[in-house]
């Protein structure tokens, strides 16, 4: 009757969460201010759920120290998935 819901990975969050700090920073050059606070505020919803946090119980999580490590983890992610192309 009800589709379960099914947890992310962390490589799946460390993806989204590439996807949408590239988002972020096209909005940034764009000076989209609307769109760089929706992105923003999607940033942070995938470090909560990535976390399994509960915002409404877990008052004292410093959000902003736990959004700068896991942009550390899905950076490095991302560079294990990059290739470098020297140009001549």
């Amino acid at each position: 009757m009800f589709d379960q819901y099914k947890e992310g990975t962390g490589s799946e969050y460390a993806r989204i969460f590439r996807l949408l700090s590239a988002a972020k920073d096209e909005a940034e050059k764009l000076q989209l201010r609307n769109l760089m606070h929706l992105t923003n505020m999607a940033l942070l919803q995938v470090v909560i759920d990535w976390d399994g946090i509960d915002p409404d119980r877990e008052l004292d999580v410093n959000l902003e120290k736990l959004l700068g490590s896991k942009a550390k983890i899905a950076m490095k992610d991302a560079s294990e998935n990059l290739i470098l192309i020297d140009r001549h």
